[in-house]
């Protein structure tokens, strides 16, 4: 399920025309064509690996084990969530001029941040305990309860768009 998710927002982005504004120095989406074609050939595809599944015994462990491991650093690159709890650490001079720590103070942003990893770890809990899985939807919707009620209590529509998480209209 997860990885469906992932594989349709690639596609999406790679579906996607955007323009570079001059005047707001962003990357605009123009267009977005949508297709069903091109996903039903890449299922197809994934579907038809399973006829390389005798070839993979050949495979070493180390291989597949490398494989993932690029996957997930890859993947972690672009994570802000992963870059603010690293930034934390770092000395304020060091950052980048305009960074949310320069512009809303550590305090802030370890806030935010420490109520990430909060939730986060409420999530694994609820998914590794069989007596409480079932409940994993209903913890997702208290993640939009928690970002839509208790954390504007504490931080302004401004300091959430400097987070890059700004309220959708």
């Amino acid at each position: 399920m997860c990885g469906a998710t992932v594989q349709s927002m690639n596609h999406v982005r790679a579906m996607t025309k955007s323009k570079f504004d001059v005047d707001t120095e962003q990357l605009e989406v123009e267009s977005v064509t949508e297709t069903r074609t091109s996903g039903f050939i890449i299922h197809s595809m994934i579907a038809s690996s399973v006829f390389l599944l005798p070839l993979l015994r050949f495979l070493p462990i180390p291989v597949v084990s490398g494989v993932f491991l690029f996957l997930g650093r890859k993947l972690m690159t672009g994570n802000s969530f992963l870059a603010r709890i690293r930034d934390v650490f770092a000395e304020t001079e060091r950052l980048p001029e305009g960074h949310c720590i320069q512009k809303m103070g550590k305090k802030k942003v370890a806030l935010f941040t420490i109520v990430q990893i909060f939730c986060l770890l409420a999530l694994w809990g609820f998914k590794s305990n069989s007596a409480t899985a079932i409940f994993f939807p209903s913890v997702i919707g208290m993640l939009m309860l928690i970002r839509s009620y208790a954390l504007p209590q504490f931080l302004s529509e401004e300091e959430f768009e400097t987070l890059g998480d700004a309220t959708p209209s």
